[in-house]
């Protein structure tokens, strides 16, 4: 069992600043932007019908690693420093029990979400992207994997350490849940009992990074999200 939060065992102190947060975070549009064009541009070469569904997943995914790739060169350039492993990126001990904390945080927010009453949420792009056989490799793969290890990548791994240096753990757990929900917000038509699981889960993925200093919180957001990916198959529906 994990111990809660103790503000006398913080992580080690930071070396890079809010300029790192701000620079990594500008690089996500234009990232984006590039990417889009490029994939707009092979479908037209390829005379593939540039419809939603089929920009969607290759245009985010090779959007992801170009942010990944420039945040990487920025910090390289600025710090000199490994990049992974000062995010805390290496593998925990036992990490197999971080990978079986997924699927229970997706049972306990659907248990949550029923007592909230949460209702159904359309997503007719997802309905669209899981309707189609390479569109749904290509959303699992993004789902699964690239997805949740930015979103770690960026709120737990560089903006974590950063704001509990400057707030402390508590205010860090909620500066850095909120925005981690905030970002899914018209996913979920901004339902607020959505976003308010979300924020538990953004809070349960923060207080495993402060734990083991490792890759525990995205190890555990990978498996959630992969049972989350799972459910929407089963149930061939959003919820």
């Amino acid at each position: 069992m994990i111990a809660a939060p103790d503000e006398t065992a913080a992580p080690r102190s930071p070396f890079w600043g809010w300029l790192d947060v701000f620079l990594t975070l500008g690089a996500i549009l234009p990232a984006l932007v590039i990417s889009g064009g490029i994939v707009l541009l092979a479908l037209t070469l390829l005379g593939v019908k540039p419809e939603a569904k089929n920009l969607a997943m290759p245009s985010q995914l090779l959007g992801y690693a170009f942010w990944v790739g420039a945040a990487w060169l920025s910090f390289h350039l600025r710090h000199k420093q490994p990049f992974w492993e000062s995010l805390g990126f290496g593998l925990p001990p036992q990490y197999w029990r971080f990978l079986a904390y997924g699927p229970a945080l997706t049972v306990f927010v659907g248990f949550a979400g029923w007592a909230l009453q949460a209702k159904e949420v359309k997503m007719p792009l997802i309905d669209e992207l899981l309707a189609d056989p390479v569109q749904r490799v290509l959303f699992f793969l993004f789902a699964v994997t690239f997805g949740p290890v930015c979103e770690e990548l960026f709120f737990r791994g560089l903006v974590l350490p950063l704001a509990v240096k400057n707030f402390g753990q508590v205010a860090a757990l909620v500066l850095t849940s909120v925005p981690f929900a905030l970002i899914h917000g018209p996913q979920y038509s901004w339902s607020w009992q959505h976003l308010l699981l979300l924020t538990v889960a953004g809070l349960v993925f923060g207080w495993l990074r402060l734990q083991s200093g490792t890759a525990a919180a995205t190890l555990t957001h990978c498996t959630y999200n992969l049972a989350m990916f799972g459910g929407f198959i089963l149930n061939g529906r959003n919820y």
